[in-house]
C-alpha cells in the first residue's frame, strides 16, 4: 500500500492580503519562485473568494439602493440598515476573517523549497512585512513538516 501524504498549507482569512502582498514583492529564481508564484495564485483565489463572502455578508445587513446594490457612502463604507444588528455584523464579520483555508501543495516539496528560499532570502524585511515574513515562515515550516 501506498500513503501519500500532502503538505498543507493553513492561513487565516486575515492574513491572506498581507501575505500575497509579500509574495508578490520577493524576488526569487528557479524552483523558488515556482513554488512562490504557485502559492500566490493559489491565495489570490481564495481571496477574490474572501472578497465575495464579504459582500454577500454585507448585503445581508447593509442599506440597499433600489437596484439592491449596496449603498456606498463617500468613504465607501456603508450604513447598517438596522444599527442594532452592529455588533452581530462584526461577530460574523470577525468569524469569517477567522476562518482557515487550507492550500494543498501542488507539486511535492514545493512547500519546503519556498521556506528554504525565505530562511535564505538576501533581503531585508521591516515592519508589517517583517511580522507577515515570519508568520509565512513559521506556516509553511508547519505545512512541510505536517506534510511529511
Amino acid at each position: 500500500m501506498i500513503i501519500l501524504s500532502m503538505a498543507v498549507l493553513k492561513i487565516r482569512n486575515h492574513h491572506l492580503p498581507a501575505i500575497t502582498g509579500l509574495l508578490d514583492g520577493l524576488e526569487l529564481a528557479g524552483s523558488a519562485s515556482r513554488a512562490r508564484t504557485k502559492l500566490h495564485s493559489a491565495l489570490l483565489a481564495h481571496l477574490e473568494a474572501l472578497g465575495v463572502s464579504e459582500v454577500e455578508l454585507a448585503r445581508q445587513y447593509a442599506t440597499l439602493n433600489e437596484d439592491g446594490e449596496i449603498l456606498l457612502d463617500e468613504a465607501g463604507g456603508f450604513t447598517l440598515k438596522d444599527p442594532g444588528q452592529a455588533s452581530e455584523f462584526v461577530t460574523e464579520h470577525q468569524a469569517l476573517m477567522n476562518e482557515t483555508v487550507t492550500v494543498p501543495s501542488l507539486y511535492e516539496e514545493q512547500y519546503g523549497v519556498l521556506t528554504k528560499a525565505l530562511v535564505d532570502y538576501p533581503g531585508t524585511f521591516s515592519g508589517s512585512d517583517a511580522i507577515t515574513y515570519d508568520l509565512l515562515c513559521d506556516t509553511l515550516e508547519e505545512a512541510s513538516t505536517d506534510g511529511d
